[in-house]
């Protein structure tokens, strides 16, 4: 599958405007879609303080509030559930030492797929987001951009190919995963987009980012929501149930997100959309991370619920097991709801 620049898909949008893949190449100064946030998508990982993961809770057993208020969650069932899948690649500023590690990546990404039917597109990114493959159920479309990506330009515009992977993503059906893999540096380097409009964007789109980057996670970040200055006093969800600890101003997280982002873009995105962060240095690194990754995939419990709250803006969500302090969720910790209100 030969790609296309998103420059050239941008003009053929222009007198056509018939492909909904082309409306899903417009570059990131297109305006946010304004939906109702109805159903929030929550993936949830639980280890335990071992590190062995948990594959067996219900519904049930996971405490979820939004805003402090407690909600009625359900456990979707996903093994067989269709996923559309985006790959972001640098290509610019230090990316090029990393392209010899990509030779296989076609066949690693394979890991994530699983049983799921699926589909894959791609997007290569310096300055800017250059190149499209569409989205194509046979990965092997899509060897060639892995092989043989160009080197790009000095920069790393990691917002601006997120908010690219996000105009692909939008356009899928709702029955669908919507993940976006990204390839890249920790930080951001020129990008126009904005980190607020990025939060809530991916937060409407009920998008997962699940990040592979350069070099090492930065550990601090674990603790950005955590740290005692910034939160309420303890919160009683309930008699029988402990109080909850880190619950949050609703101000704070926001600051502490879009703070994150300037400094450690790619974790800080991930882990707010639900994913992880995977650091590697050589490719048998990138595929034992991949590997890891795919184990995760097949034991993440994704939750859902439909806020009692229309209260537009961000909102922090926070998730516990019932009865299991010593198990450790790796959660959402926000979306962003859509103020619909007659204007």
């Amino acid at each position: 599958m030969e790609p296309r620049s998103l420059s050239q898909a941008f003009a053929l949008l222009l007198p056509l405007c018939l492909s909904p893949a082309c409306c899903a190449q417009s570059l990131p100064q297109i305006p946010t879609i304004t939906t109702t946030t109805d159903l929030v998508v929550v993936p949830a990982l639980v280890r335990e303080s071992s590190g062995d993961l948990v594959q067996t809770l219900q519904a049930s057993d996971f405490l979820l509030t939004d805003n402090g208020v407690p909600q009625t969650v359900a456990l979707e069932d996903t093994e067989h559930q269709p996923l559309s899948l985006v790959v972001l690649m640098q290509t610019g500023a230090s990316a090029p030492r990393q392209f010899p590690d990509y030779a296989k990546l076609g066949t690693m990404l394979t890991y994530l797929t699983a049983n799921s039917p699926y589909q894959i597109a791609m997007v290569t990114f310096d300055s800017q987001p250059e190149y499209l493959w569409d989205f194509t159920p046979n990965i092997a479309d899509l060897e060639d951009g892995f092989a043989k990506p160009d080197p790009g330009d000095r920069k790393a515009a990691i917002l601006d190919a997120v908010s690219s992977g996000i105009d692909l993503l939008r356009k899928q059906p709702p029955n669908r995963r919507r993940i976006i893999v990204l390839l890249s540096q920790t930080h951001d380097e020129g990008s126009l987009a904005h980190a607020e409009d990025i939060i809530k964007r991916l937060g409407e789109n009920n998008i997962t980012i699940e990040c592979l980057t350069f070099s090492p996670e930065k550990a601090w970040l674990k603790d950005q929501f955590t740290k005692p200055r910034h939160e309420n006093p303890l919160y009683q969800l309930a008699p029988n149930y402990p109080p909850l600890q880190h619950t949050f101003n609703l101000d704070k997280p926001l600051g502490m997100a879009l703070s994150a982002m300037r400094e450690d873009t790619s974790s800080a995105i991930a882990m707010l959309s639900g994913g992880e962060s995977f650091p590697f240095a050589t490719k048998a690194e990138l595929e034992r991370q991949l590997s890891l990754l795919a184990n995760h995939f097949a034991a993440t419990s994704t939750l859902s619920f439909r806020p009692t709250s229309k209260q537009p803006g961000f909102h922090s969500l926070q998730l516990h097991i019932a009865g299991h302090p010593d198990l450790q969720v790796s959660a959402r910790t926000s979306y962003w709801a859509s103020d619909n209100s007659p204007h």
